[in-house]
C-alpha cells in the first residue's frame, strides 16, 4: 500500500488469515500495509469497532487515567554528529504500516489537552481540563460510530492522503516501539484506550546510530561510566571511545536502544516495554542476565567491578605483560 491508497478498500474477512496477523502485530508491534496484511489488519480493526469497543465512559475512564499516568520510556533519538540523508537505515524514508496503538508513546514534552471530541470540526469545541474524561469520551465517540468508514477515514487517514498519525520507531528484541511526532497523541491514545488491535500510521524508523544524553557534572560523570562501560563490555550497546564512555553521547549503535542512556532510565524503560508487551524477556541481553535489569544499584555496581577488570588489564598490558605473553607465544613455551 503507497499513501495515496485508502486504508480499508482490501477488508478481509478470512479468519485464518487475520489470527495470522493478530499474531504478527502481537509480537512484532506492526505490520507492513501491504497486499498481504492491510486486508486482515483492516478487518481486525472494523471487526473490533463493530464488536468488541466499549462505549461505557465508566469503562474506559479508568484506562484512559492509565494511558495518561503510563511511565514514558527512553527512545533515543538520531545521532547528531552525522548527516542522517547519508546514513543507510532500514527505511530511511516515511512509509505507512499497520501499529499496535498500545505500543504508541506520547510526543517528548506534550501533555494531554482536554479537547472533547475535537474531530468533529462542524461542532464546537468544549475546552475543560479534564484531559483524562477528554480522552475516555473521544474513544466513546471512535466506538459508537461501530467501524463505520466514513468515521475511520475522517479519523485515520482519508482516500488520497497519508495517515493522521506520525510516529518515529525504534525495532528491538521485544518488537518495535512508537513515539508520536508531528500528530497523533489523541488518536493512538483513544484507540489503544479501547483495545484496538491496530491502526495505520505514517513512520519514520530509527535504527541507528543513536544519540543520548550527556552528563552535567563529575558524579553523573562516574554513573554514566560504570553504566555504559558495562553495555559496552557485554554486548548490550556500541559506544564510539571507550577512553570517554561516560560522556560521550552520540554515535551510539544497540539492539536496544532504550537502555544505551543511563542505569535508572534503563530499568524504568525496561519495565515498561516489558508491560507493554505482556510478557518478561527471560533471554539474556547482550551477554547480561536479564535480571540484573531489575536494580540501577546492581547495574552501576556491576559497572564499577568491570571498569576495574579493564584497568587492571590495561595497567598489565602497559608495563608489558602482554608483549610476554606473545614472545612465550612465539617460543612456543
Amino acid at each position: 500500500m503507497t499513501d495515496n491508497d485508502a486504508f480499508f478498500q482490501t477488508e478481509n474477512t478470512d479468519e485464518e488469515t487475520q489470527g495470522r496477523t493478530h499474531a504478527v502485530l502481537q509480537q512484532h508491534g506492526w505490520a507492513p500495509a501491504d497486499d498481504r496484511f492491510s486486508g486482515p489488519c483492516a478487518a481486525l480493526l472494523r471487526g473490533f469497532l463493530r464488536q468488541d469497543a466499549s462505549t461505557d465512559l465508566a469503562t474506559l475512564l479508568p484506562r484512559a487515567q492509565e494511558f495518561v499516568d503510563r511511565p514514558r520510556p527512553f527512545l533515543p533519538s538520531p545521532s547528531q554528529s552525522l548527516d542522517p540523508s547519508r546514513v543507510i537505515v532500514y527505511d530511511p524514508g516515511r512509509t505507512v504500516i499497520w501499529v499496535d496503538p498500545k505500543r504508541i508513546f506520547p510526543s517528548p514534552g506534550r501533555e494531554f489537552q482536554d479537547r472533547g471530541d475535537w474531530t468533529e470540526a462542524e461542532e464546537p469545541t468544549e475546552f475543560r481540563n479534564e484531559p483524562v474524561l477528554g480522552l475516555a469520551e473521544f474513544a466513546r465517540r471512535i466506538a459508537t460510530e461501530r467501524g463505520d468508514l466514513a468515521g475511520l477515514t475522517r479519523l485515520l487517514g482519508p482516500e488520497g492522503e497519508a495517515a493522521h498519525v506520525d510516529l518515529d520507531a525504534w525495532e528491538t528484541p521485544l518488537g518495535a516501539f512508537f513515539r508520536v511526532n508531528i500528530n497523533g497523541n489523541h488518536r493512538s491514545t483513544a484507540f489503544a484506550i479501547l483495545g484496538a488491535p491496530c491502526i495505520p500510521a505514517t513512520v519514520q524508523w530509527h535504527l541507528g546510530p543513536f544519540h543520548a544524553s550527556a552528563s552535567m557534572n563529575a558524579a553523573d560523570d562516574e554513573l554514566l561510566y560504570s553504566y555504559r562501560a558495562l553495555l559496552h563490555s557485554y554486548g548490550v550497546a556500541s559506544y564510539p571511545d571507550p577512553e570517554d564512555i561516560g560522556t560521550y553521547d552520540d554515535r551510539i549503535f544497540s539492539d536496544w536502544p532504550f537502555l544505551i542512556d543511563s542505569a535508572d532510565s534503563a530499568v524504568q524503560s525496561l519495565a515498561v516495554m516489558e508491560q507493554t508487551v505482556g510478557r518478561r524477556h527471560y533471554a539474556p541481553i547482550g551477554r547480561l542476565p536479564r535480571e540484573v535489569f531489575d536494580d540501577a544499584d546492581a547495574l552501576i555496581a556491576a559497572g564499577k567491578r568491570t571498569r576495574k577488570v579493564l584497568e587492571r588489564n590495561q595497567r598489565w598490558i602497559e608495563t608489558g605483560g602482554f608483549r610476554e605473553l606473545l614472545r612465550a607465544a612465539v617460543s612456543g613455551r
